[in-house]
């Protein structure tokens, strides 16, 4: 009972675990199991046949052979090593000795054999590194890096990521890569939401590590793996000329940076090709015979586009045009050259992207027809918020109104629209010949709150709108999209509301400043807009702004994050930027004030704004906004 007992503890241990101290639980069934199998191998023990003497012998002779290797490896004759056990193992297999055969002088012998191949040093080129390509780098290479962890190359290995350095030489029980390889859970198992690994594989990478981790490539800043890809040989990249009738950036690279690269890049690229520059895709695949300059026969691209039956790229449910097809033809046949600037920059950087190509048409556009567009689009994002209600419109020199309010109304609007811009041009001047908002700044005015919500509702993802909210602006880069919404309040201002003139201010200095299409915080737009809003000190509103600030700010844990966007309610951030705003004027006048907002246009980063623009800490400005009662 005692010997069962001893059996039934040994199954519950992994060679894993019994050489690295790792461990590996086994379920109950399995033990179960195995226990039952050990005892019914206990009792038919009496009827397992013998080895013959002479194979036991040959087997004590074997493992004193191995224990050459330990020597071996410490002379660095390490292939010699290799090359006995692999002749240990052939003869193992010549001996066939059967199951029901292996007794303790085989079972020793096979500890002889694992202890001898654990002394072999595992190379982390060529062993380790194709595991970790083919389920690692998925998650943790250069496009993304989980957890901030990457292992695309050694040195950012050894570098580590947020919760440490993933491997401890000689450590393979605390190196997080093996715990989370072996991890029970499920959502804590590496690789995520695959099988786990073979045991041969993590004993292989755990291996590595209780040897000390070395690194055997040439670079550690290279990928991991790359110095036993076989380097291709330089390619001769081509100028173009002028006289091509098929341009390369213009009528191959677009194509092939939307189609083909989502294959043939990134870690495990289709067919061992990967390319993301023009040399790399001239080089080719493993035939290197992708494209041959001058000869479309001899390109094997070309048959996998046009001529084989049926077509094998691009693969998926991607579609190739054959005009495409045809025009990758010809410029190989021309010589396959190059139109770009870079030949080692990456393909994307020559192909725009759509939002530049947008901006390039809209850059193209005449003033009469961008003026257009914006009527046009107006006219579009209205039918999106109202399909049943016909909107009326106004024309001003610089504004387009549009809405349920009457046109009178509208047009009295559009009058105070223009004069508040003539106002701030003299203040906040423009360069010369520059007007404000190019094809005019949309306002949609509604009569009815109602109508107001739904702009919202609509056309910002279903967004809350606050009660002390009537109007918002929305300004894209290159004026592709620009409108200011608000629901006409009337003429009169309360301690709660402004009047619709001082909304409309408000909100025309908002855009005045991000006319740009620059990103910049809500407390910074909407303290400029209420501030050059005309709303006068001595006013019942701002004497209450204090008061409704001081209760928003009241929770705020660190005043230094008054300064990041999504701190305040919208209903909030209106009063506690006027202050803002305010305070830093009076810490260094405008001047530094627009050296702010200069900083902010180029990097949103409002910390490290702060701190260059004031030489002060978020926090310890905050701190002293606080202090200041917002004056």
């Amino acid at each position: 009972m005692v010997l069962l007992l001893r059996r039934t503890m040994l199954i519950q241990t992994s060679p894993l675990q019994s050489v690295f101290g790792i461990p590996f639980m086994i379920s109950r069934t399995l033990r179960l199991s195995a226990l039952v199998a050990i005892t019914i191998s206990i009792f038919a023990s009496e009827g397992r046949c013998a080895l013959p003497p002479e194979v036991k012998k040959e087997l004590t002779a074997l493992g004193k052979e191995l224990k050459e290797v330990q020597g071996m490896v410490k002379k660095k004759e390490v292939d010699q090593a290799k090359e006995l056990i692999k002749k240990t193992e052939e003869r193992i297999k010549e001996l066939a000795i059967e199951e029901d055969e292996k007794d303790r002088s085989y079972a020793t012998f096979k500890t002889a054999l694992e202890k001898a191949k654990n002394l072999i040093p595992v190379s982390f080129e060529q062993e380790v590194a194709p595991i970790l390509k083919a389920n690692c780098l998925q998650c943790h290479g250069e496009a993304q890096a989980s957890a901030n962890l990457r292992l695309d190359t050694y040195s950012m290995i050894a570098k580590g990521g947020r919760s440490g350095v993933p491997v401890v030489p000689r450590i393979p029980q605390r190196s997080g890569l093996i715990l989370r390889m072996v991890a029970e859970n499920e959502q804590q198992r590496m690789p995520k939401g695959r099988a786990k690994l073979d045991d041969a594989e993590i004993m292989t990478i755990a291996r590595w590590i209780e040897q000390g981790a070395a690194f055997d490539g040439k670079d550690q800043d290279a990928p991991i793996g790359d110095s036993m890809v076989v380097k291709k040989p330089p390619v001769t990249v081509v100028k173009a000329d002028g006289t091509e009738t098929v341009s390369f950036s213009k009528d191959i690279a677009p194509w092939m940076v939307n189609i083909c690269m989502g294959c043939h890049s990134g870690n495990n690229p289709r067919g061992n090709f990967g390319f993301t520059t023009f040399e790399q895709l001239l080089q080719g695949g493993p035939t290197g015979t992708t494209i041959v300059p001058g000869k479309p026969d001899e390109s094997y691209i070309v048959d996998l586009v046009l001529r084989q039956e049926p077509l094998k790229m691009p693969a998926g449910q991607a579609q190739l045009k054959q005009s495409q097809a045809l025009a990758l033809e010809t410029w190989i046949r021309e010589g396959a050259h190059f139109d770009g600037e870079d030949a080692k920059a990456s393909l994307r950087e020559i192909v725009p992207t759509e939002a530049q190509m947008e901006a390039a048409k809209l850059a193209s556009m005449t003033d009469a027809e961008f003026a257009e567009r914006r009527i046009t689009q107006t006219a579009e994002l209205w039918k999106r918020v109202s399909p049943k209600t016909e909107g009326v419109s106004a024309t001003t020199s610089n504004f387009y109104l549009y809405g349920t309010a009457s046109e009178d109304r509208l047009k009295e609007l559009g009058e105070k629209a223009e004069a508040h811009l003539t106002k701030l041009a003299s203040t906040y001047s423009l360069p010369a010949g520059e007007k404000a908002f190019r094809g005019r700044l949309a306002i949609f005015v509604t009569a009815e709150r109602f109508d107001y919500e739904e702009f919202n509702t609509v056309l910002m993802n279903g967004r809350r709108t606050p009660k002390a909210v009537s109007g918002h602006t929305v300004l894209n880069a290159n004026f592709e999209t620009a409108y200011i919404a608000m629901h006409d309040v009337g003429d009169t201002q309360s301690a709660d509301a402004l009047s619709a003139e001082q909304l409309l201010k408000s909100l025309i200095s908002q855009c005045y400043l991000t006319r740009d299409g620059s990103t910049l915080p809500d407390w910074l737009k909407q303290g400029f807009g209420l501030l050059e809003s005309g709303v006068e000190e001595n006013t019942d509103y701002v004497k209450a702004v204090p008061n409704r600030a001081g209760q928003a700010v009241a929770t705020i844990d660190d005043p230094g994050k008054l300064f990041n966007d999504g701190t305040l309610a919208p209903e909030e951030v209106g009063d506690v930027g006027y202050l803002l705003v305010k305070f830093l004027l009076s810490q260094g006048g405008p001047a530094r004030f627009q050296q702010l907002v200069g900083e902010l246009r180029t990097n949103p980063d409002a910390a490290r704004a702060i701190q260059q623009v004031y030489g002060s800490a978020p926090t310890a400005l905050g701190q002293l906004f606080l202090r200041s009662g917002g004056k």
